[in-house]
């Protein structure tokens, strides 16, 4: 009786233990951890998408976000002490007020004291003291608004860079890489910009004005809104590129690739398109009022021949 009554409580012991195990998981199903929460308690968040993630005010010391994709996130007033962000993407990411010192940025190097808004590393320290910075690792650094007319960033790499509202008026940028740099609203006029990679990148309604752009690879570039007036494009490769209601009066495109971009509404009276490549390219409402079109290859492959000015003569 005894035995039986030993064997029956053991059962029951296993089935209560069972239930609370089973209530436990549900209730992590049903009511789990925030972000901020996961991130504050567990401060390892590696390789993890926090996409527009509100983490205003969290305070993430020492957090390790190796690799994290942080587009669109809100960090403002965050606390980023010591916090590892290498090889994370902050394009898009609002930093005002964040506290970074100590942090490892996303290039690797460390950022340094009073890095309040914006982590200055000793490229990006350089660069806002002096504005020369040639060849420097400026990978994702935080410059926007900043004044760098007449920079000299030749063969910076300025990958994932947040430039936008900089002015960078007649700055050398010869052999940049800018990819998937955000330049939105930036002031590029008057630079040199030879063979520049402009790969992916942002440069919504900026100014390129009078720019010397030749050879510039600007695959799947945003230049919705864009001024590119008097601006040297030729050679220059748009495949894929956004230059919806971009402005491209009297622009050299002489031989440009711009096969399957989006030009509508855009401006390319007095433009010289002699040589480009624009097939499957759309147009509407695109205007090319005295654009000079001779042995351009139209949207539809036809390749246009002499008297092709204003329009494509077949």
């Amino acid at each position: 009786m005894i035995h039986f009554k030993l064997k029956k409580t053991g059962k029951m012991a296993i089935v209560l233990l069972t239930t609370v195990m089973i209530v436990g998981i549900i209730g992590r199903l049903i009511g789990p951890q925030t972000i901020r929460q996961q991130l504050e308690n567990d401060r390892v968040c590696r390789l993890c998408d926090l996409s527009g993630a509100d983490l205003r005010d969290a305070d993430l010391t020492g957090v390790d976000l190796t690799g994290a994709v942080l587009k669109g996130a809100d960090l403002t007033g965050t606390l980023l002490k010591d916090a590892d962000l290498s090889q994370a993407d902050l394009r898009y990411t609002r930093l005002e007020q964040a506290v970074l010192d100590g942090a490892t940025w996303v290039n690797g190097q460390t950022c340094g004291a009073a890095s309040i808004g914006r982590c200055l590393t000793p490229a990006t320290a350089a660069v806002m003291t002096t504005g020369h910075c040639p060849a420097c690792n400026l990978k994702a650094a935080t410059l926007e608004s900043l004044n760098l007319e007449g920079a000299l960033l030749a063969g910076a790499n300025l990958t994932r860079a947040d430039l936008c509202l900089a002015r960078l008026s007649g700055a050398d940028l010869v052999r940049a890489n800018l990819t998937r740099a955000i330049a939105r609203q930036a002031a590029f006029d008057r630079s040199h910009l030879l063979e520049v990679d402009l790969t992916e990148a942002d440069l919504s309604e900026s100014d390129f004005t009078g720019a010397y752009l030749r050879g510039a690879l600007m695959i799947k570039a945003v230049l919705r809104d864009s001024i590119l007036v008097n601006t040297d494009l030729r050679q220059a490769v748009l495949l894929n590129a956004d230059l919806t209601g971009a402005c491209l009066n009297e622009a050299d495109l002489s031989n440009v690739n711009l096969k399957m971009a989006t030009l509508d509404h855009a401006d390319f009276s007095d433009a010289n398109l002699s040589g480009a490549n624009l097939i499957g390219a759309t147009i509407d409402d695109a205007l090319f009022t005295d654009a000079y079109l001779v042995d351009a290859v139209w949207i539809d492959g036809q390749k246009c021949t002499a008297g092709s000015i204003g329009r494509c003569v077949r």
